[in-house]
């Protein structure tokens, strides 16, 4: 494999980097990289990068100013390809790397320096000295080195031309402004990446907090409940009994308070495996007895094997559990039916309940905004459930839809493509 003579980034010493290294450096700096047929469908060998900017542009002219040439440009060499990514006095282009005259002499230590490139064995064949491409004559390149060799920094001239040797010194810092401002604009992007991740975990902390408020507001409720009855019981042999639920919900809560905080230090990450959701609806059941003991509720799984996050699943299914608990009209019985989702290569689960439902017409904006319909009747709440859960499906790499169900309430789909919940 081609390797050039590259700058190890922490102590500054030469290492030699293979043309691989070299295109991800290109990457970095966001410059043209790779390969040409490896660019967007429709991207022709004509194109142009869109990195030029003003400051090179600038320092292009002041390297034809110092030079005393009419042309002067800033070319990046990819695996195939010349870009110039900046120029004075001629429009930007690409061409072939076979093609470039700098192309040949961009890896060398020094700057090539041709006063009549027409009478140079490397240059005389080349298409822009025969006027295939132009008719260059008077040609210096000063190569661009970072970590690894990016480029030059070329001016020419169509009629022999020589430089000073101080000309030649002017030119090569000229070169070093290069590196500098491809430098600046490359922490630019590092800088604006962090502030955009910084942005995001704000954005997770807040919706963190408020899935903490309402996953442990369940427990809690069964937690208090069960220390209320256990106190007004009227025989003491039922007490024990009522201390010791109270107990497992206690429990309950500190597990999903743990598995929560875990989740908040390890950020997006998901530990993603196959899940037995009947054992995970078992302990959701647990979670909920309180709420559906008091509304006579059914809960129904036929167990199966998801692939997913376990503690973001316990959590996916009891927030909508909960949802169908509680909003369930008055008058029924709120029956609750939990599948495995296994179909054209997706995993999740659906719940599916016989409640009021949801509109056809409403639930997309329920899914994108959040919120609750406000119907009349209906308990207070936050209307958090439905989007704590969508945000579980979305870090899996999936979706979810609110679907009719032959139970005649809501069904809510969660699902991802198998390979994207890990």
């Amino acid at each position: 494999m081609e390797s050039y003579r590259g700058t190890d980034g922490r102590s500054g010493t030469a290492v030699l980097v293979s043309e691989e290294a070299r295109q991800r450096w290109l990457h970095a700096y966001g410059l043209p990289h790779g390969h040409a047929h490896d660019r967007l469908p429709g991207a022709g060998a004509e194109q142009t990068w869109t990195t030029s900017t003003p400051r090179l542009n600038r320092l292009a002219r002041m390297a034809a100013a110092v030079a005393e040439v009419p042309f002067a440009v800033v070319n990046v060499i990819t695996a195939d390809e010349q870009h110039q990514i900046a120029a004075f006095g001629v429009d930007p282009s690409v061409c072939s790397r076979e093609d470039s005259m700098c192309a040949k002499v961009f890896l060398d230590d020094h700057p090539a320096v041709v006063p009549d490139a027409s009478r140079d064995p490397r240059f005389r064949d080349n298409p822009f000295v025969t006027g295939v491409i132009a008719d260059v004559r008077g040609y210096v390149s000063v190569p661009l080195h970072a970590e690894v060799p990016l480029g030059s920094l070329c001016v020419f001239s169509s009629a022999p031309a020589t430089i000073t040797p101080d000309q030649l010194v002017l030119l090569e810092n000229l070169a070093e402004n290069v590196i500098d401002v491809l430098e600046l604009e490359r922490r630019d992007r590092q800088l604006d990446a962090s502030l955009a991740e910084a942005a995001a975990t704000a954005e997770r902390l807040e919706d963190f907090a408020r899935q903490v408020s309402h996953d442990l507001r369940t427990p809690l409720t069964s937690l208090l409940g069960f220390l209320e009855l256990a106190q007004e019981a009227d025989h003491e042999a039922q007490a024990p009994e009522l201390l010791r639920r109270a107990d497992g919900a206690g429990r309950r809560m500190l597990d999903s308070l743990r598995d929560l905080l875990d989740h908040a230090v390890s950020g997006s990450h998901l530990e993603s495996g196959p899940v037995d959701l009947g054992a995970l609806v078992h302990r959701v059941q647990d979670d909920v007895a309180d709420l559906a003991a008091r509304t006579g509720a059914t809960i129904e799984c036929a167990g199966g094997i998801v692939r997913g996050d376990e503690s973001h699943l316990r959590s996916l299914v009891q927030n909508l559990v909960v949802n169908a608990l509680k909003y369930c009209p008055a008058d029924r019985a709120p029956r609750v039916r939990i599948t495995a989702v296994d179909a054209d290569g997706h995993s999740g689960i659906l719940v599916e309940d016989n409640g009021a439902g949801i509109p056809p017409a409403d639930r997309d904006r329920l899914l994108r905004d959040g919120g609750r319909l406000r119907r009349s009747g209906e308990p207070p709440g936050t209307g958090l459930g439905l989007g704590i859960c969508r945000h579980i499906a979305e870090a899996h790499g999936g979706r979810i839809v609110l679907v009719d169900t032959a139970l005649g309430g809501l069904g809510v789909r969660a699902s991802w493509p198998v390979g994207a919940a890990g």
